[in-house]
């Protein structure tokens, strides 16, 4: 019994071992696994690996964030198909399946460039494209690229400009849009009509009720005043602010209303600021202190980049305020008061009237927009300088740097004053210049036109006082007929729907 237990024993402990090998057996090897194909995929414009899908022939796959796509390997010849968002697509057959590493595709953006002008063929530049995504702003020969273009709706814009959208197919490589200026018919509205609730109100039904669609409220006037409770320190240290109408509302209102908003803001000519900072004012040569004009007023000194710090500042707070157009009044050097006495930190060359005085002047006015064009234009809004009628037929700068031609180069809209009333008797031939307010005003804009030398469009201030109704629409249709729009002044903002143009 006992040798028979043990044998038991033995036998079980043997079938919980290892299995034994027979001879003449051999290990199974396990099966190699499948060949893969590695495809990494590679924009053309910068190098970076893409998000693509690859096709293998009827088998898709994505890349993953490497770039890096995988196919089983056949054997046999295969075409490879490549497609990403925003690139050329691309392909590539394969004979052999290479030993030293994964096959590399790259694919080309597709890239989509064109040019942005005005209606008479000028560049615009400073327009912003947007593609989807994409964006860019137009160079200065209003030229843009957009790489790695999607189709889809292509939107041009630009202050003071009508927008321009385009349904973009994908496959036209190169376009050119053309843009047409705001047909802008405003009302100037004296900050106290602004902050008169029942007479604000009637501006507003004036507005609703006619075709005006813009109104110019003062921000600064020529006195001096800040007509609303600014934010910036230095209107208050100068005691400056009259707060007569709440800026949030007047902007909500005029949104309400469907209104372009331009604010106004008298730049050079600052009597509360020049007495305040001396440093800052043009000089009286004789006394030593700040210059001023007939009417006793100081002007702040244009050749001195601090004088520009105030008007930028209250000009930076409309424009984020909500205001579509900030138009600088007052931007020029000091006239109606003794010119002779007048010194700058900058010295005017020669004789004040000169070549060379005459450059310098232009050039500061210039530099003062481009500074204000840097500040403002990427906020959306336009800016816009008011000038003195005479420039748009003069061969000088009129002793105040304006030159329309230089200037258009630095504001999107140039307001010449054309007020009629102002002009002397004999002027063009006509005892009463006034009277002939239609011929007038034709002229002038008919010689200045041709000045433009930049991207600027004109937009004139036209006359209310000292015309008939019929007088002033008709004055209206000599800028609208040259696609013009433009501004009626009132000094008191007296306006009726009779001499306003009707829907």
């Amino acid at each position: 019994m006992r040798r028979v237990a043990l044998l038991v024993l033995v036998l079980a402990t043997a079938c919980a071992g290892p299995s034994v090998l027979v001879v003449g057996e051999s290990v199974r090897s396990p099966e190699p696994p499948p060949e893969l194909l590695n495809v990494s995929v590679f924009a053309g414009d910068d190098g970076s690996p893409l998000a693509a899908s690859v096709t293998f022939e009827e088998d898709t796959q994505l890349t993953d964030r490497n770039g890096v796509a995988s196919a089983i390997w056949r054997d046999r010849p295969l075409t490879i198909r490549v497609e990403a968002d925003g690139f050329h697509p691309g392909s590539q057959v394969v004979e052999l399946l290479p030993e030293d590493g994964p096959i590399e595709i790259v694919l080309e953006p597709v890239v989509l460039t064109g040019t942005v002008k005005a209606m008479d063929g000028r560049p615009l530049p400073f327009s912003r494209v947007a593609l989807g995504r994409a964006s860019t702003v137009v160079d200065s020969h209003g030229g843009f690229e957009l790489t790695r273009a999607l189709p889809g709706e292509l939107t041009v814009t630009r202050p003071a400009w009508e927008d321009a959208v385009i349904d973009w197919d994908g496959i036209t490589q190169e376009i050119e849009i053309a843009l047409e200026p705001k047909m802008v018919r405003g009302l100037r509205v004296g900050a106290d009509k602004v902050g008169n609730p029942s007479e604000w109100a009637t501006i507003l039904e004036l507005a609703d009720n006619s075709a005006i669609n813009a109104l110019v409220i003062d921000t600064k006037d020529e006195g001096g005043t800040v007509f609303h409770d600014t934010g910036v320190r230095l209107a208050h240290e100068i005691n400056a602010v009259q707060a007569f109408y709440d800026l949030d509302d007047v902007i909500a209102d005029m949104d309400a209303h469907g209104l372009y908003k331009i604010t106004r803001i008298v730049t050079f000519q600052d009597e509360p600021l020049a007495s305040a900072r001396p440093e800052i004012a043009a000089t009286d040569r004789e006394t030593g202190q700040p210059w001023e004009n007939y009417k006793g007023l100081a002007w702040l000194d244009p050749t001195d980049d601090e004088s520009w710090e105030y008007a930028l500042a209250l000009a930076e707070e409309a424009c984020i305020a909500g205001f579509d157009e900030i138009q600088f009044d007052y931007v020029r050097f000091p006239s109606d008061g003794p010119i002779s006495t007048l010194r700058f930190d900058a010295d005017i060359p020669g004789d004040y009237y000169s070549p060379e005085a005459q450059e310098l002047r232009v050039q500061t006015i210039a530099r003062f927009l481009e500074a204000a064009h840097a500040v403002l234009n990427p906020l959306g809004c336009a800016v816009a300088a008011d000038i003195f009628a005479i420039t748009l037929e003069s061969s000088t700068d009129e002793g105040i740097g304006q030159r329309p031609g230089p200037l258009s180069n630095h504001a999107d809209v140039l307001s010449p004053m054309i007020y009629t009333y102002t002009y002397g008797p004999g002027w063009k031939g006509y005892a009463d210049p006034n009277e002939h307010a239609v011929e007038l005003v034709g002229g002038a804009l008919d010689a200045g036109i041709p000045r433009i030398e930049g991207y600027s469009i004109y937009r004139p201030w036209i006359q209310r006082a000292f015309l008939e109704d019929e007088e002033i629409l008709a004055v209206q249709d000599v800028a609208e007929e040259r696609d013009l729009g433009w501004m009626l002044w009132s000094a008191n903002t007296v306006y009726d729907a009779a001499f306003l143009p009707q829907e």
